[in-house]
Parts: structure tokens; sequence; C-alpha cells
């Protein structure tokens, strides 16, 4: 009787520390998720998601910056002008234009910028925004974008994209921070004549 007595608990002991070693396992395997979660949000936040950032809010006049922004933007594309589009990135800004394209840095931007318009004698840009949302200092966006490109041989391109933006709040105002690009449709459109008043 006594070994019986002594088996039982050796058995209970093992299976007490078997259980024991389980739960240890589990709270490590709790705390790594845990982070990785926290990691998770965090890159979400650094690529331009946020919570709420999927309609419009925050102050009318800051989503009127926002708007002015883009469009001082725009111009720049149309007008090629490498300064004025330049000054509205932030210094530590972020284009990713798709397919591992990703230039960080301000001064990059605007140097691969310059070299992708050189194989254009015109480019045309408009963009229609989703939704601005404002939160405090940062703001977030999405544009559906629309480009016709005229290349220095004389071929047409139109790109429809979609822009999702990040921003933050300067001294001298609103900035670019981040901006992701997707194509949501590419085509060469052939025209039969240069003459606008065929067009009509």
């Amino acid at each position: 009787m006594e070994r019986v007595i002594t088996f039982i608990f050796a058995i209970t002991a093992t299976t007490m520390q078997f259980v024991l070693k389980r739960l240890a396992i589990f709270k490590v395997l709790s705390a790594f998720f845990g982070v990785m979660m926290l990691a998770a949000l965090a890159h979400s936040s650094e690529i331009g998601s946020h919570p709420r950032a999927d309609k419009n809010g925050g102050p009318i006049a800051d989503r009127l910056a926002i708007r002015e922004l883009i469009e001082s933007y725009n111009a720049a594309v149309i007008e090629n002008d490498a300064e004025a589009w330049g000054v509205n990135w932030s210094e530590d800004g972020l284009w990713n234009l798709g397919e591992g394209q990703e230039i960080v840095g301000r001064e990059a931007i605007v140097k691969h910028w310059q070299e992708a318009m050189e194989v254009f004698s015109f480019v045309g840009m408009f963009a229609q925004p989703k939704f601005i949302y404002i939160d405090r200092d940062a703001a977030y966006a999405h544009w559906h974008t629309n480009e016709l490109a005229k290349k220095s041989n004389g071929e047409m391109m139109r790109f429809i994209g979609l822009y999702k933006d990040v921003y933050r709040r300067e001294a001298n105002g609103w900035k670019i921070l981040e901006r992701r690009y997707e194509i949501l449709l590419f085509e060469k459109p052939v025209y039969k004549s240069n003459d606008t008043k065929e067009w009509r």
C-alpha cells in the first residue's frame, strides 16, 4: 500500500511539473504574440492606415489645406516644376510606387521624379479625394488619380491610380509624409490627330 501511495504522489508531482511547464510556455507565447500585435499596429500606422481614417473628418480648414497641398503637387507635375513639386514633401518623406520601388527622403524623391519625367514631353495629373481625415498634427487621405502622359516619341499613356497618403503638420504647413501608389488601370490611347478642332 505504501508503494502505491508513493507511486501516486510521484505521478501527481510529475503531472504538476508538466502543467506548470505548459503554463510557462503559454505565458511566453502570449507575451510574444502580444508584442507582434503591437508591432503590427505600429507598422499599419506607418503605412497610412488609421482606425477611423476611412471617411472625411476633422477641421474643415485643415482638410482644405490638404486639398490645396495636393493641388499644388498636381500643378507642379503639369508644369514640370521640380522645385514646386518638391516643397510639398516632408524632408524625411517616403514615396512608394509599388513593385519594390520605395524612395526615402525629399532629395532622393525629387531626383527620382526628375529622372522619371525626362521621358515625357507632357504629363497632366488630376486627383479626386476619396476621404481626408485629420487627427491633430497628422492627416490621412486616399486619392484617385488620372494621369495622361505624352512621351518624347509621341506615345500616349494613361494611368488611373490610387494614392494612400499620410501628412504631417509642420512649421510651414501640411506636408506629405508618405505616398503609396497603386495602378488601377493602365492604357495606351491612340489619337488620330493632334488638331483639337477634330476632337470637337
